[in-house]
């Protein structure tokens, strides 16, 4: 087929790693702040953090050369182009960085899937001034493929966290592995502890718990999060992430199942 413009083939795989990171919390920041404070978090979120991060994980050359980044919306898609020496787990070290990055600098949970699958993106160039592609307001920069869809659907209902197929979790590293906790009723998704304390992360009701009751249960746990935040769904994505570092769950539990493909495109039809 032929088009009124030029293609950039960026990448085109069958079996790319990807990781799929969604920033959480975003219908609730459009709802009670203006367009400038939403656009200003979401830059330094999506941008700014994840440049600093980035660069802490992976050399210049590799930056430049060895990997597809797509950011949309409320997402970042980041695919390896070419094999890197220990991709998966300095992926997964990336990822679990960021998201501590995201939480102690911006107060912005998130979540993020690794996964291998098909997975493609190009970016167009070369479009007429005056078609609307060649708009200076038109930027096009397009990725998609089996893996994101992937990732999108099975991180419904899920927690904040970092999260690996089982596929991928095969190539982590003996020390990553030891952090691995599964997902209550999903054999194909694994959860992934951060390295260090999440003490930092705590609202300061729940530290002064602990303190008090090194021991203190799930109830107690629950009740000092959701006297920090009211708000049921940050606390529902936040609970389990906490209990699972703090050695009170030995598993993931989602808040509701993942929303499956057919029955997503059942809902858009007419």
């Amino acid at each position: 087929m032929r088009y009124r413009f030029s293609i950039i083939k960026r990448q085109f795989e069958n079996d790319a790693l990807i990781a799929f990171i969604d920033l959480l919390g975003t219908r609730k920041l459009c709802e009670n702040t203006s367009a400038e404070e939403q656009a200003e978090k979401t830059l330094r979120a999506l941008l700014e953090e994840l440049d600093i991060v980035f660069s802490e994980h992976f050399g210049e050359s590799e930056i430049k050369e060895k990997f597809d980044v797509s950011i949309f919306a409320d997402s970042i898609v980041i695919s390896q182009r070419t094999r890197t020496r220990k991709i998966v787990e300095r992926l997964v070290e990336f990822s679990l960085q960021y998201q501590a990055h995201l939480l102690l600098n911006l107060h912005s949970p998130s979540r993020a899937l690794l996964t291998k699958d098909s997975f493609f993106s190009f970016k167009m160039t070369g479009a007429s001034p005056k078609s609307i592609l060649g708009s200076v307001y038109t930027d096009i920069s397009l990725c998609g493929g089996k893996g994101i869809n992937f990732a999108h659907d099975n991180l419904k209902g899920l927690p904040i966290g970092v999260y690996v197929t089982g596929r991928v979790r095969e190539e982590l590293s003996s020390e990553l592995k030891n952090r691995v906790v599964p997902v209550r009723k999903d054999e194909n998704l694994f959860f992934i502890k951060q390295k260090n304390s999440i003490i930092p992360f705590l609202p300061d009701k729940t530290v002064d718990l602990l303190n008090r009751n090194a021991n203190a249960g799930r109830k107690g746990i629950r009740d000092s999060l959701k006297a920090s935040d009211s708000d049921e769904d940050a606390l529902k994505k936040l609970l389990p992430w906490v209990l699972v570092h703090l050695g009170r769950e030995n598993e993931i539990i989602r808040s509701n199942k993942p929303l499956k493909r057919d029955a997503a495109k059942s809902r858009r039809a007419p």
